[in-house]
């Protein structure tokens, strides 16, 4: 009989501690993906138009300072409430004397517009909006974006009459009079510019 009893004793002790192992095993969660901002990949990009058949004129602003940054469980989420601030002598074009006369005849007849500030809001939906100080102006860019994950694209189109930048905006349609005639010989340069910024973000 004592024989007996060790034979029972033994498969119950192992069935025992099988099921501790995997309860344990239950218990153990994988922590979640952690995003943060990588500020020295963020570009930020523009399109301009002149010529009443609405030729794009691009480009981009070399420097931005990202700012009110937090570490979330998605991209969208770190990127949510991000303030910026990006410095007009930045503005690059890929031509110098175009890039004067939008720092100097353009950016340069606002109100105390040295550099161009504001916030990023994003929606879980892929819309969102960037809260633009421009020409001592406060006002929203509707804009979208696609998600890849660590990379946030997004676009949007502002009129610059919203920021009361027609007085600017005359000014460089005067400089730039006879650039932007078309075929039509007509000379247009278009209050809409479409910006957009693409953003590289740390994954932990």
């Amino acid at each position: 009989m004592k024989h007996l009893k060790k034979i029972t004793i033994i498969p119950v002790i192992t069935l025992l501690s099988l099921t501790l192992v995997i309860s344990c095993k239950k218990e153990i969660k994988k922590e979640p993906a952690k995003y943060s901002v990588e500020q020295k990949t963020v570009t930020v990009k523009w399109t301009g138009y002149k010529t009443t058949a609405k030729v794009g004129v691009k480009g981009e602003f070399k420097e931005i300072t990202i700012t009110n940054t937090k570490t979330d469980t998605t991209a969208v989420g770190a990127l949510d409430g991000a303030k910026f601030e990006i410095p007009i002598s930045s503005l690059n074009s890929g031509n110098e004397e175009r890039d004067g006369k939008l720092k100097q005849l353009f950016f340069g007849i606002m109100d105390a517009t040295v550099s161009l500030t504001g916030t990023l809001h994003l929606k879980n939906d892929g819309t969102g909006n960037i809260d633009l100080l421009m020409n001592g102006v406060q006002n929203k860019i509707p804009v979208t974006y696609i998600d890849s994950g660590q990379m946030i694209e997004l676009e949007g189109t502002m009129n610059l009459d919203d920021w009361n930048a027609q007085s600017a905006l005359a000014s460089l349609a005067k400089a730039c009079f006879e650039k932007h005639k078309g075929d039509d010989g007509v000379s247009k340069t278009w209050s809409e510019v479409t910006v957009g910024a693409a953003i590289y973000l740390k994954k932990k």
